[in-house]
């Protein structure tokens, strides 16, 4: 089956991809999502997970096969290309630097696509149900091979930065 493109109509810069770059932003969030990566697990769909727990609402139970295709086709193979070349080779480090930002640029691509995704199909909202306890529910529903102690660890961290940050969890 061939892979599907992006819409055309995707907004890159959206509250997701926003939402995304202020968790990143947070030193161990973003190493324990790095840390599920090379377990095999993507990092998007960690984010869906979280973003959704935090608005009060599921996640989807499963990533829809296009954007699973776009980051395995696109995303990763760009990974793959930067993580072959050298760190040490001064000859390398301007093309590893373009692989890198092309990479960033395919995965605001699939966040885009995972923002228009939850945009079109709004889940079930449970307010009853601490933000905590939704984020573990959206990570096992969304992630099953996850790692569950990498898994209570990364909302732990996603916790004290939404705290920081004055929301309730």
């Amino acid at each position: 089956m061939p892979r599907q493109e992006p819409p055309d109509n995707l907004l890159l810069d959206n509250p997701f991809w926003q939402y995304v770059l202020a968790l990143w932003g947070h030193g161990q969030f973003a190493q324990r999502c790095l840390e599920a990566q090379r377990q095999g697990q993507a990092v998007a769909p960690i984010l869906v997970a979280l973003f959704s727990a935090a608005r009060h609402q599921y996640a989807p139970a499963t990533e829809p096969i296009a954007i699973q295709q776009w980051r395995e086709a696109v995303t990763s193979d760009l990974r793959a290309l930067r993580m072959a070349l050298s760190k040490r080779s001064n000859a390398t480090t301007p093309l590893r630097d373009t692989i890198k930002q092309a990479e960033l640029k395919a995965e605001q691509v699939e966040l885009a696509w995972w923002w228009q995704y939850l945009a079109d199909n709004e889940s079930v909202t449970d307010p009853d149900l601490s933000r905590a306890l939704l984020a573990r529910h959206n990570l096992e529903s969304l992630l099953p091979e996850l790692d569950p102690g990498l898994a209570q660890s990364l909302v732990q961290l996603w916790r004290e930065i939404e705290q920081a940050n004055g929301e309730p969890t």
